[in-house]
């Protein structure tokens, strides 16, 4: 399979387990592995990449679920909605549309990891709504927690990963589900928690100065940019810049970007005579198609339709 791109197939009403393995790659160093398990309403997923910088991805869920993911190396940046950012060490519960959405998944020393519990609506509702937290998820809301709010949940991870192997059949089955049970409790046990997590560092005089001091450099270079190179450049941490940036000016880096982006591709539309995969590579897109489907959710039409 192709690393640009990966469509999510539903096997929710599987009666059993069903398990699969999905390897994809690109040439330009990207390779990610996901192990996939399918149980009756829960799919389970552990993802492990390599990569030489950010990578744009494309995922295109088959149907609505409520997922609860986890950052265990890496970040990941939503092009389309906000709300879904994430960095190492964190963990969010939220509701994935059935909508194709473009992300941008960062490493930390060319790795990245990640694990995901998505539920069916039906079984999440079935089983976890109880309060207000659990209800706000099915109504859009975005939770986020910190993994060292709770070790447990670290713990149960790991636990899951390598003891799944131990069992067959309906006892593999009894044993995944009760431990991905035991993690989403976990996980909202901390949202309830009186000591909010607080997702925002505050910022110094000179964190302030990076700051503005990549608005700029994205201003002027706005085509192979990628966070870690900004946060170098800039002598700012990554994390800061990232929430520092969305403090100060209202958006992700990756907001303002594609705004820069899809103005750029606009006036070339305008302008100019060269060919849709030409300007998408001007812009900073790997992937004309990324770029059509990024300009028609901005613009609500696509590149060709929009230049005539």
């Amino acid at each position: 399979m192709d690393a640009k791109n990966y469509y999510i197939k539903d096997n929710f009403k599987h009666s059993g387990i069903f398990e699969r393995k999905d390897n994809l790659s690109d040439n330009n160093g990207f390779d990610i592995t996901l192990n996939n398990i399918f149980l009756e309403g829960i799919h389970l997923k552990w993802g492990q990449y390599k990569s030489k910088g950010v990578k744009s991805y494309s995922v295109t869920p088959e149907k609505e679920t409520i997922v609860a993911h986890f950052c265990l190396q890496g970040s990941c940046i939503s092009e389309s909605k906000n709300a879904l950012n994430i960095n190492r060490g964190e963990s969010m519960l939220f509701k994935e549309e059935k909508n194709e959405y473009l992300f941008h998944m960062d490493v930390d020393n060319g790795i990245g990891e990640f694990f995901e519990i998505s539920f069916s609506p039906e079984f999440y509702t079935a089983n976890y709504c109880e309060d207000h937290i659990t209800d706000e998820v099915l109504n859009g809301k975005e939770l986020f927690t910190s993994l060292t709010k709770d070790p447990l949940m670290w713990k149960i991870i790991k636990e899951m990963h390598q003891r799944k192997d131990n069992y067959t059949g309906k006892l593999k089955r009894v044993y995944l589900e009760s431990k991905a049970s035991e993690l989403l409790l976990t996980q909202i046990s901390c949202f309830s928690k009186k000591n909010k997590y607080n997702r925002n560092p505050k910022l110094q005089k000179n964190d302030v100065e990076a700051i503005h001091y990549v608005k700029e450099m994205i201003s002027k270079d706005f085509n192979h940019l990628t966070i870690p190179n900004l946060a170098l450049s800039a002598g700012i941490n990554q994390t800061k810049l990232k929430t520092g940036f969305k403090e100060i000016f209202g958006q992700t880096i990756f907001g303002f970007l594609l705004d820069l982006r899809m103005n750029k591709a606009k006036e070339l539309l305008i302008s100019t005579d060269i060919t849709i995969s030409e300007i998408a590579t001007i812009v900073g897109y790997n992937y004309s198609q990324h770029f059509v489907h990024a300009f028609k959710r901005y613009f609500d039409c696509t590149p060709g339709e929009f230049r005539k």
